[in-house]
Order: C-alpha cells, then structure tokens, then sequence
C-alpha cells in the first residue's frame, strides 16, 4: 500500500495553520473584551463609587481629583503593573506604561484638537490656560527625570547573558514620593500661585507684562458685588473669568479659556418651533412615530420582536427624547406658556473628577412660569423625571452658557447645566428670571418646592402610585437594549449580553437619584461596589495580560513591544473618547491638562507603587526587568514632552490642527519602530 506522505504533511501544515489562526482570534476576543470590560467598570461604576466615597468624607475636590478619582480613572494601566510584576513575571506593565504616555500625549491630545469647539476659519484649535499647563508639564518631566533615575541602576544575571535593571528602594519611594508632592501643590494651587505673584512682584520678574500679570492675578481674588441684579429675594448673577474660581460649581471649568467655547454657529441653526395647544397635539402625535424612523432596520427587527417577547426588561416603551428632538431644537408652546430644550447637566457622581465620559449628561427640559422639570435622554423617559426646586438665585457664565440653580434647600446640591447653543442658554435664562419672579411669593412664605406635578390634582394622583418605584437615574443600565444604535453596536451589544447580564447582576451602580435630583446610595453600597469594582477589575487585568503576553508570544515579539502598542492604546482608549467629548462642549483645554496629570500619575504610582509593594514583600531589589529597549523609551518620553513644550512656546500656548497633525505622524511612525524593533 502507498502512502501520500506529501499530501498528509500539507494537510498537517494546514489544519496547525487553521488552529494557530483561531488561537489567534480568541486570544485577540479575550483581549479585547477585556479591555472594554475594564473601562465600562471603570467608568460606570468604580469612579462613581470613589464619588460618592470622597462626597461622603468632604475631601476637598483638588485632593479628590488628584488621589481617589485618578487612581480611578488609572485603574486599568495601575492593576496592568501589579498582575505582571507579581503574578506573570514580565514586562508587559512597563510596557504599557510607556506607550500609554506616549498615546495619550501624542494621540489623545490630537483628538482633541481635532474634536475641538472652537475654530476660525474652519481650521480647530485649543488655547490652553499657561498655570495650568506649566504645572502638568512640570511634573510630568519631573516623573519622567524620577523614573529615569529609578532605572539607571544595571547589571547582570548569573547567566551573564541578559542586562537586567535593578531596582532599589529608596529609588523606588522617591518616584512614588513625586506624586505625593503633586497631590499637595494641587491642593494648595491658589496659595502657590499667590507665592509666585509676590516673587515676581518682589524681584520684578516679568519685565513688560509684569503690570498686567499682577492685575490679572489679583483681580483672581476679588469678588465684586456690582454685578447682582436683585427683585425682592430673587438674585441673578453673572459672573467674570476672575471671578469663576470662587464658584464649586465650575471646579476645573474657570480655569478653561473662554476660546475654547467660540463657534461658527449662528441663530439661523437653531430650529425654533411656535405653536399653539392644537398644534402641539398634532406634533405629538406626529412625533410618536418619529423614534421608529431614525432607528435603522436591524434595530426595528430586534425592537419588535422583543415587544412580541415580552421582555420588558430589555425593552422598554418610550423612545430616546433625542429620538423626537433635535440637540438644538428649542420648542415654544404658547398655549402651554412653555418652552422645551435639551441642556447638558453635570452629574453629580463624576464631580469630583476633572471630567470623564458621564461627566455631563443630556436632559430634555421643560420650563413654565410655574414649574421647571427635566427627563433623561433614554428609555421611559418620564419614569425618570427631576422637579426642580423653588430657586431664587441663578449663577451664570454667559461666555461659557453655563447656568447654575441655587438650590434653596441646605444642605442639597445645586443644578449645573450647559446650553449647547447661545441662542438656548438666552432663552433659558430669560425663562428661569420670569420662573423666580412669578413663584417669589412662595418663596417669601419659605416653601422651597411644589408637589411634582405643579399641584394638579390630576396629573398627582395619576403620578402617586409611579413615584414610589421610579427615580431620575439618568443613566441606563448595562443590559437595555439600544434601540436606536447602529447595526455594528446592535451585534457587539448581542455578543456581549452574556457578560453585561453578569456584570449587571454583580456590580453594584450608586447613581441613583430621586425625584428631586438627590443621590439615594448609602456610603456602605458605595463600599460594596468599590470592592466588587476591584475584583471585576483585577480579574479583566489578569485575562487582558496573559492574552496579551500569549499573543505576543505567537507572533514572536517582546512583551515589551506588545505592552507599548497594543496593550497601551487599549487601557488609553477610553480616556481617548472622554477627551474628544469633553474637546467637542468646549474643555479642550482640561482634556490636554488632563494628558499630563494621568502621565504623572502612570509614572509615580503605576510603576513607583507596584516596585515599592515588590521590594518590601521580597526584601530585595526588583530585578526581573531585561534592559530591553529602555533607554530608546525614556528618550522618546524625553522628545515628545520637549516637542510639546517647543511647540507651545512658539504659538503662545495654543494648539493647532497643524500640531494634531504631526502627533499624528509621529505615533505612527513610533509604532512602527517598536514593532520593527521587537
């Protein structure tokens, strides 16, 4: 008998082929699912939980902001470190250390630019506050020298082959150390700034522009009381840049260059819509249909079968308010007396840190001379319902459309709402003055709110029994369906609900809010779901590692390499997202200050927290780490802060399209060196 030995060794070579491929793809799945599990708990609900945590104990925001929420925020890229230093024993958290600074000062900065606000003659740009930056750009230079330092001590195995970096203690707390002395110039920023004026007053630094330095900064500290317009017990109040500092409702937005909120746009985009009672019965009925035709076919499909399904815990009846309403419609009701719009509001459970991807979340506003209530923009819309309160003071920023309700009560937290357009945040204001002034009287008489419904009979008993299951979370939950996604998010979100349904029943959510707008999670829930959080993020870390260092294996690279490419864009990407958001409602300028505090923060505590925890369990220097590349790295880190800081100087701190442009590039050719080199 013959053997075809050929045909048996081909078709060996292409079944091993076969598998290695989809070894390939589960790993890549893995990884991947990781990386988005990772953020969504992030995100959703650890940041949220360390909110709530810091609210709880008053820990002033500057602290918060640089301690409990950035080791939030930085969660992924801290617990990347400690699984590969301790539990895999390679390089892969170095690695991802390095390129995530490199991604987010090149890349995430970029986007930014690009998703910008503010533009002139079509070309974008972001202006960026000079104390600000000179701080984050400092420290960040100054975690880069630290770690430098750390990693300056080499020598070799018993094998003699590979160079290894040793590590010692001492070195190791100094680079942790860095971020401590960063957390108290942050808490004390106004006495540091105050420190320089009087240096610079006392030994004339400044030379030219010394005047107008010194009245700028000082006018930071005066507060004026001749811009108070006042009718009875109704204030309203608009505030100057010098003066938004003294305001905790516009933590981390005073110091934002009103620049960066200039437009293009015009009153004529704005589409304003007048009618009466009867033709607001028709555009109702009219817009009940509406949600359906901007939901795209696959949508509708799922839409109705799980109305056939009867799974209501996936569906629900009401279409997004965004659905029926333009972001920048204002509708005028006259037979009602009310005007309707969509507003930013900032949530109250991301306050604490400089800004995130739920920071600010949209609500359809409805506003009477008698009562004033909003809706989130999701499912059952009117089952998440806020009245708002009896306010007879108003804060705004007219040069950022930035309104902040009072609230009358003590103790409760005011309002803060963004208008996307001018021509809204005019109309609203006008709409809120009349709103104090007609309900003045009941404020004299010292109520500080209505019954829900304005004190309808009607409308409150229909509204009685809905009141004591519902609340005004603004958020939707991990396993409703998003009708009105696109057909790629309709399968991604299929081909995940396994995992949302657990994640739903396993992670505790604290955003829960009554209908007046109040937090209603307990400090002991915002515990469980700090420590659910940690295990879930532990977990995500331990599986995107070792697919990663699995990965790399089979395509013969460096952990190293796999770290500063892959695994850095995946940690970073979220933070990616956020920044283009907060860019596109006019932050432009914290999303970049933002690059260098999560810079700082991935050195100092990323890499200094995890060497330190080593050698005081061990006893010994930490000297696992090959010197594979690392000198390449740390003058890549040095060459992009010094380009960054040539580049701000020549254009007067102002980031162009042009700038964006060669982050671009020179991401792209960074990646391409790495992967040729690994």
């Amino acid at each position: 008998m013959a053997y075809n030995t050929d045909d048996d060794a081909s078709n060996d070579g292409s079944d091993a082929a076969a598998d290695n491929l989809w070894v390939y793809v589960a790993l890549s799945f893995v990884a991947c699912v990781s990386f988005w599990c990772q953020s969504v708990v992030t995100e959703e609900r650890f940041v949220p939980a360390l909110n709530v945590i810091s609210d709880y104990y008053n820990i002033p925001d500057d602290i918060a902001g640089a301690t409990l929420m950035a080791a939030g925020a930085s969660s992924p890229e801290l617990l990347c470190t400690l699984v590969s230093l301790f539990i895999t024993h390679s390089s892969l958290g170095l690695g991802t250390i390095v390129g995530s600074e490199i991604f987010n000062l090149l890349i995430i900065c970029a986007g930014s630019v690009y998703a910008s606000k503010s533009h002139e003659h079509g070309k974008k740009y972001i202006v960026l506050d000079r104390v600000m930056v000179v701080r984050e750009v400092g420290f960040y230079g100054l975690s880069i020298g630290l770690l430098y330092l750390a990693l300056s001590e080499r020598g070799s195995e018993a094998d003699g082959e590979v160079e290894h970096i040793y590590i010692s203690f001492w070195k190791a707390c100094l680079l942790f150390g860095g971020y401590a002395l960063y957390v108290v110039v942050c808490s004390n920023m106004e006495l540091c700034v105050k420190c320089i004026c009087f240096l610079r007053r006392r030994f004339g630094f400044g030379g030219k522009n010394e005047a107008s330095f010194k009245e700028n900064e000082e006018a930071t500290y005066q507060h004026s009381e001749d811009e108070v317009e006042m009718s009875g017990s109704v204030r309203y109040r608009s505030f100057e840049d010098h003066e938004l500092h003294q305001l905790p409702f516009i933590y981390n937005i005073s110091t934002e260059p009103i620049e960066n909120w200039d437009t293009a746009e015009s009153s004529d985009d704005i589409y304003t819509c007048n009618s009466d009672m009867n033709k607001h019965n028709e555009t109702e009925n009219h817009d009940n249909t509406t949600g359906e035709k901007k939901r795209n076919i696959l949508s509708n499909t799922i839409h109705k079968s799980l109305k056939l399904m009867k799974a209501n815990h996936l569906l629900c009846s009401d279409e997004y308010p965004v659905e029926m309403n333009d972001v920048y419609e204002l509708t005028n009701n006259e037979g009602f007396r009310e005007i309707s719009c969509f507003l930013w509001q900032r949530s109250i459970f991301y306050s604490k840190a400089y800004f995130g991807l739920h920071a600010f979340h949209l609500r359809w506003f409805s506003i009477t001379p008698t009562r004033i209530s909003s809706v989130p923009d999701r499912h059952d819309p009117k089952k998440h319902i806020i009245v708002y309160p009896l306010f007879d003071e108003l804060h705004v920023d007219e040069n950022r459309m930035i309104i902040n309700i009072v609230n009358p009560v003590d103790g409760k937290r005011d309002f803060t709402l963004m208008a996307p357009s001018k021509s809204i945040f005019e109309a609203i204001v006008h709409a809120f003055k009349l709103y104090m002034e007609v309900n003045q009287p009941l404020r004299l008489q010292g109520m500080t709110e209505l019954d829900d419904d304005g004190g309808d009979d009607a409308a409150r008993a229909k509204t009685k029994q809905g009141k004591r299951d519902n609340d005004a979370d603004p958020h939707v939950t991990l396993i409703e369906f998003p009708s009105n996604a696109s057909p790629l998010e309709i399968a991604l979100w299929i081909s995940l609900y396994p995992l949302r349904l657990v994640m739903h029943h396993t992670l505790p959510d604290v955003r829960h809010l009554d209908r007046h707008g109040d937090p209603t999670s307990s400090i002991g829930y915002a515990y469980l779901s700090t420590a659910t959080c940690l295990m879930w993020l532990i977990v995500g870390s331990y599986a995107m590692v070792t697919s990663l260092e699995k990965l790399a294996a089979l395509l013969r690279i460096s952990d190293s390499v796999m770290g500063v490419t892959v695994s850095a864009a995946g940690t970073s990407l979220p933070a990616y997202i956020a920044s283009r958001m907060a860019a596109e409602r006019g932050f432009g300028n914290q999303a970049v200050a933002n690059v260098f505090g999560s810079n700082t923060f991935n050195i100092t505590v990323g890499l200094g927290l995890p060497w330190v925890l080593y050698i005081a369990v061990t006893g010994e220097s930490y000297h696992d780490l090959e010197n594979e590349g690392i000198a390449e790295s740390m003058l890549i880190l040095i060459g992009t802060l010094l380009l960054f800081i040539v580049l701000m100087l020549s254009t007067k701190f102002v980031l162009l399209k042009w700038h964006a442009d060669i982050f671009v590039v020179l991401y792209i050719i960074y990646v391409v060196f790495a992967l040729a080199k690994g």
